[in-house]
């Protein structure tokens, strides 16, 4: 039985997504002289991008379905309830030049409602945690901000006040201190604005008449000119504006807001499409479900990353997130033979930069920037090389 095959690859073409010239996602897939953009890059068995082995030509799912004892295991069935060769977890490239939605994802219980509700719009029962690890500098909004900044934007954005209730507009001129429950203010003032019509150009008429601007003034404007007149561009003022450095994450669990707005990075989620959305999109949004939903907990830019647990070679991060669904492992083995942890779940690998071979047994893969391979359960996986390569898995 092969333990290691190759795979190919689906590409998604999204207009928010980086020039071919610029994306990783093109440079992977040896697209760069293409004129399209190149957004993401899908690495599993989601059935609008399914993966397929390179030596026979299959469906990565026909072929863990042909041997799900020795292919599959019994740690994904465990996660994913399902007995076929669909895997838990996806993993993708994201190439970011214009921000996506703003959005949340729902829990497993609330997928299975919505799905039932609305199926056109929630195509499955499953929730959709997600992980981003930087590739490069990496750019977006994560969780509400801490109320005294959320209070200082709202004091210095007067001409929103008389387009708010006055409990709120209250609660901005007498400060932090006014507020009783802040979850609950938060959740008002998010409503009153996310539902506020032509709230993007209120804001963007008071900031063509000042020359004094915040960096979040700065960024309403840069965002505003992709997204011109969307009411979710008011969020900016309440939500953390996060900046991850390479090797960096932030995981964005359930009812977690959030939006990406540039950069490349690696994402892992749970294998599902539920996306509430609200703003920042042509596509459906459903601002009353996202309202109802939103977690509400301020938090400080720090506490929306994911901090790797270091290895003893110092040559592996792990990043864990609170779900079973799926980690993600960093290895770079620096021309060193490193031999990593067997795993009970199948694992796809792929590398980001350099060179080297991945073996298990007696099959052998080379591999260099865009090599994605699936390693079956319970094998022992020797790296070998001056490279890097980024492995998801289900956690057991």
């Amino acid at each position: 039985m092969s333990q290691i095959v190759k795979l190919t690859c689906s590409v998604q073409n999204y207009a928010w997504g980086k020039s071919a010239a610029e994306s990783l996602v093109a440079e992977f897939t040896k697209n760069s002289h293409k004129t399209e953009p190149f957004a993401e890059l899908w690495m599993g068995t989601h059935p609008r991008g399914r993966s397929v082995v390179k030596q026979t030509g299959q469906k990565l799912s026909d072929w863990i379905g042909e041997d799900l004892n020795s292919r599959l295991g019994s740690v994904c069935p465990a996660i994913s309830g399902k007995e076929n060769g669909d895997l838990p977890f996806l993993l993708k490239i994201l190439s970011i030049d214009k921000a996506l939605s703003l959005q949340v994802h729902p829990t497993k219980e609330h997928a299975a409602e919505l799905h039932a509700r609305d199926p056109q719009h929630y195509p499955d029962p499953n929730h959709k945690p997600e992980m981003a690890i930087a590739l490069t500098v990496f750019e977006g909004l994560s969780g509400f901000r801490p109320v005294n900044e959320i209070l200082e934007n709202m004091k210095a954005h007067k001409e929103l006040h008389s387009h708010l209730s006055k409990e709120i507009v209250d609660i901005i001129n007498y400060g932090k201190q006014s507020v009783i429950d802040e979850i609950s203010f938060i959740k008002k003032l998010f409503e009153e604005l996310i539902k506020l019509e032509k709230s993007a150009d209120i804001v963007k008429e008071a900031l063509d008449r000042s020359s004094d601007l915040s960096a979040s003034d700065e960024l309403f404007n840069r965002i505003h000119a992709q997204h011109p007149g969307d009411g979710g561009l008011v969020c900016i003022y309440l939500l953390n504006h996060v900046i991850l450095q390479p090797g960096e994450c932030m995981f964005l669990g359930a009812n977690k807001i959030h939006a990406y707005f540039s950069g490349d990075c690696v994402e892992c989620m749970a294998c599902s499409d539920n996306v509430i959305r609200a703003g920042l999109t042509v596509k459906f949004s459903d601002v009353d479900t996202l309202v109802n939903m939103v977690d509400c907990t301020p938090g400080s830019v720090a506490s929306q990353k994911l901090t790797p647990i270091r290895t003893k070679g110092d040559n592996i991060r792990m990043y864990v997130p609170p779900v079973k669904d799926f980690a993600v492992d960093r290895v770079w083995p620096n021309n060193k033979p490193l031999t990593l942890v067997n795993k009970a779940s199948p694992q796809i690998m792929l590398c980001t930069e350099g060179s080297g071979t991945v073996s298990s047994g007696d099959c052998a893969e080379n591999i260099s920037p865009g090599d994605v391979v699936f390693v079956v359960p319970h094998v022992s996986v020797k790296v070998t090389g001056d490279f890097t390569i980024f492995t998801a898995y289900c956690q057991d």
